[in-house]
C-alpha cells in the first residue's frame, strides 16, 4: 500500500489527548502509517513536530502564512525525499492553499495528488473580490485536474459535480467519530418541562461560525421566554462575543465555557444544540447532539437535510437569516414536547448513522487504496 502524506489544518492533531490526534491516530492505525504536515504559526504555542505510533505530525510554526505554505513544501519534500523507496499520496484538506502546496511536493517524485474536501469551498470563496476570484478560479482547475477527490457530504459532491467534476472521481466518505458515549447519554435522557430551556453552542469561535447570529436570536427569544444559552469553544472571536453579550445586557443567561473533550457531558446537561455557521463541511456536533437525544437548530449547512430532517429531527433555516434562527429558536420554547420528539427521532437517526469503527476505517482505508 502507498504511504499518505497529509497537508492541512488540523492543528489540534499536534494537543496531546485531543480528539483530533485519537481520530487521526486511528487513521494511521489503519493506513499502516500516516504523516501530517499542519499550518501552524509560532504564536499558536504548538510544537514543532509529533510522532504518537504511526501517526507523525509535523507543524509549519512559521511566523506568517505565507511562511507556513513555504515551511509545509520543505518539509514535504523533506519527508519523500527520506523515503525515495516509497509510493506516496499527497493528500490535501482543500483545492486551495493545501493543494498548492500538495502538488508542487507531490511533482517529480511518484506521488499521486489526493484532495479531501470538508466544505463547500466554492461558497466559502463566494466573492467579488479579485483574491477571491482568482481563488475560485484556482479551486476549479484543481478539482477538474484531480482523479481523487474525497468529500464529506452528497451536497458537496453536488457542488462539484455542477463544476465539471466526473462524479466516479468524487467519494462520499463523511467523517465519523467515536459515538459511543454521546449514544449513551440519548439512551438515558430524560425529557423534562424544566425551566428554563437551555440552548448550547459547541465548537471553534471563528468568523465562519456567525456565533454573532446565534446571540442576536437568543436576545429576541430571551425576551419573551426563561432560557439559558451556553457557548462552549475558544478561538479569536471570544473576546468579541463576551463583549457582544455585555452589550446586549445577557451576561445573566449567557455563559461561556472552555473547550473540553468531554462534549457529551456537556451536551446531557442541554436541551438543544444551536449551529449559525455561515459554512460548515459536515458539521459533526449536529451527529453528536443527534446521538445524545437532542434535538438542533441549525443554518442550512453540512449534513442539514442529509441527516439533519427538517421538523423530524430538528430545525433548518437560511444562512444568516436571524429572525428565522429566532423563531426556531422559540419553537421548542413554545411547544417543549417537540423537544422529545425531535431528540428522540435524532437519537434513532444516530443510532442508524453510527458505524462500527472497524467498518468505518476498513472505508476509510479503501479511499486511499482506489487511489
Amino acid at each position: 500500500m502507498k504511504q499518505v502524506l497529509m497537508i492541512g489544518y488540523a492543528k489540534r492533531a499536534l494537543e496531546a489527548g485531543s480528539r483530533e490526534r485519537l481520530r487521526m491516530r486511528e487513521y494511521a492505525d489503519a493506513l499502516g502509517g500516516l504523516h501530517m504536515i499542519v499550518f501552524t504559526l509560532k504564536r499558536d504555542g504548538l510544537p514543532a513536530e509529533v510522532k504518537d505510533g504511526n501517526l507523525h505530525v509535523y507543524g509549519t510554526n512559521a511566523k506568517t502564512r505565507i511562511g507556513a505554505l513555504w515551511k509545509a513544501f520543505r518539509l514535504g519534500r523533506a519527508i519523500l525525499k527520506d523515503r525515495p523507496a516509497k509510493a506516496w499520496i499527497v493528500s490535501t484538506q482543500d483545492p486551495g492553499a493545501t493543494a498548492l502546496v500538495g502538488r508542487a511536493v507531490a511533482k517529480g517524485n511518484r506521488a499521486t495528488n489526493h484532495i479531501q474536501i470538508h466544505g463547500d469551498v466554492f461558497s466559502l470563496y463566494n466573492s467579488r473580490s479579485l483574491f477571491a476570484r482568482v481563488r475560485v478560479w484556482y479551486a476549479e482547475r484543481v478539482v477538474r485536474t484531480t482523479a481523487h477527490i474525497r468529500v464529506v457530504s452528497e451536497r458537496i459532491k453536488r457542488s462539484l459535480v455542477s463544476r465539471g467534476v466526473a462524479a466516479s472521481f468524487v467519494t462520499v466518505l463523511p467523517i465519523q467519530a467515536d459515538l459511543s458515549s454521546f449514544l449513551t447519554v440519548g439512551n438515558v435522557r430524560q425529557y423534562t418541562r424544566a425551566q428554563p430551556l437551555k440552548f448550547v453552542y459547541v465548537g471553534r469561535l471563528s468568523p465562519e461560525k456567525n456565533v454573532q447570529l446565534l446571540i442576536d436570536a437568543f436576545e429576541k427569544v430571551r425576551k419573551q421566554h426563561d432560557c439559558t444559552l451556553t457557548i462552549v469553544g475558544a478561538g479569536p472571536m471570544r473576546s468579541a462575543l463576551q463583549s457582544k453579550v455585555m452589550q446586549l445586557a445577557l451576561t445573566d443567561s449567557v455563559t461561556f465555557m472552555d473547550w473540553t473533550n468531554d462534549i457529551a457531558s456537556v451536551l446531557a446537561a442541554h436541551d438543544v444544540l444551536c449551529l449559525s455557521s455561515d459554512h460548515e463541511g459536515w458539521g459533526m456536533v449536529l451527529v453528536e447532539a443527534a446521538a445524545a437525544g437532542m434535538p438542533v437548530v441549525t443554518t442550512d449547512v453540512g449534513c442539514a437535510g442529509e441527516f439533519v430532517v427538517p421538523g423530524v429531527t430538528g430545525q433548518v433555516v437560511p444562512v444568516g437569516d436571524v429572525v428565522a434562527f429566532a423563531g426556531a429558536m422559540s419553537t421548542y420554547c413554545d411547544t417543549p414536547d417537540l423537544i422529545r420528539a425531535h431528540g428522540q427521532a435524532a437519537h434513532a437517526a444516530a443510532v442508524q448513522f453510527a458505524l462500527g469503527e472497524e467498518e468505518y476505517l476498513k472505508r476509510f482505508v479503501d479511499v486511499y487504496t482506489s487511489v
